[in-house]
């Protein structure tokens, strides 16, 4: 075989891993799950899983990589996918709501719905810092892009400052809205709150 074709095929396989990893660590949180549960969920064998990942641990950081990359390209696509020539639809206040429900409240629901969240979230900050912190850098790059066509301040000094405002409120509220562990609908509503109070101040700006 070619390295040609060995490549795809081995990605393939790679993906396919990823995606029953998913499952399972959804359902019985990053601690219960081992790497027998994760083979018979990809159907293959535990000693095969090792030629593709190295342990538990680097199949959850791609597994979790490979999520919130789709995750992200769903909410910079509300935006245009930052691309000045893009056309997004809808308001303002829509597209921003679009990005954060997309992003924030999508694994906000997938993470709320597991009995292993916390766990979940634990193995996050343990095995993925690195990737999520490339995913946040390629998100807010975007989103500075979309302020910068959207608002009128131009290229002030004093509209550089709001703009910095409004993205910091984006990012970081809605770390601060799962504070209490709200349902999905109460954490979606804040997120759409939260569009339209950004959407409101770009308008008047």
């Amino acid at each position: 075989m070619s390295a040609a074709t060995s490549q795809p095929e081995s990605d393939a396989k790679r993906d396919a891993i990823c995606a029953a990893a998913i499952v399972v660590f959804s359902a019985r949180g990053f601690s219960r799950t081992s790497m027998s549960h994760i083979a018979g969920e990809a159907e293959m064998s535990r000693p095969a899983l090792y030629q593709y990942f190295a342990n538990k641990g680097d199949i959850f950081a791609s597994a979790f990589m490979a999520l919130v990359d789709g995750a992200a390209d769903a909410s910079l696509a509300c935006l245009g996918s930052g691309q000045v020539s893009s056309q997004p639809t809808g308001s303002i206040a829509a597209q921003l709501d679009g990005f954060l429900q997309r992003f924030e409240g999508d694994l906000w629901e997938r993470t709320s719905a597991s009995p292993y969240g916390d766990d979940l979230l634990s193995a996050k900050s343990e095995y993925a810092p690195e990737a999520m912190g490339l995913v946040m850098k390629r998100l807010m790059s975007g989103l500075e892009a979309y302020l910068k066509r959207v608002s009128s301040g131009g290229r002030s000094v004093a509209a550089a400052k709001q703009r910095a405002g409004w993205l910091d409120m984006l990012e970081f509220s809605p770390k601060g809205f799962k504070f209490d562990q709200p349902s999905t609908v109460i954490y979606r509503g804040r997120l759409t709150a939260l569009a339209a109070s950004v959407a409101a101040d770009i308008a008047a700006s």
